[in-house]
């Protein structure tokens, strides 16, 4: 039971030992907050971008505050997460539960080393065999 409350309020992790060396992918339209007849009211209410993460082998989306400045990354930039938490989910679909995580942070900023990686054309080579 205890294990259940702590997800609750979600995990905190070892951003490098979880999820090690992620690689920025895109940037996605800003959830905007409702109004009460159901139309977005042009707030903001989160930004959301997705990351891929080396060590699992797939991607997500990470949820950011809307206070956070819009990121522009180069596409494949290594980039780290400020303060990462793991949240599940369940949303009631009829007799089933659709369930997942969601991964929140205070801020994603380009790593030390974040500079997306250029790859130069490779030299054909030739068969020594061939003459």
């Amino acid at each position: 039971m205890v294990k259940i409350l702590k997800l609750r309020n979600g995990i905190e992790i070892d951003e490098e030992k979880s999820l090690g060396k992620l690689k920025f992918l895109d940037k996605k339209s800003p959830s905007l907050i409702l109004g009460e007849d159901g139309e977005p009211t042009g707030e903001i209410k989160d930004r959301r971008y997705d990351v891929l993460s080396k060590l699992q082998h797939d991607s997500f989306t990470v949820v950011l505050p809307a206070e956070t400045e819009e990121k522009d990354f180069p596409f494949n930039s290594t980039v780290k997460l400020i303060n990462p938490v793991v949240e599940n989910y369940a949303i009631p679909n009829g007799r089933y539960v659709d369930s997942g995580i969601r991964v929140t942070a205070d801020d994603i900023i380009l790593d030390d080393k974040g500079v997306a990686i250029e790859t130069k054309p490779s030299k054909p080579t030739t068969n020594p065999l061939k003459k």
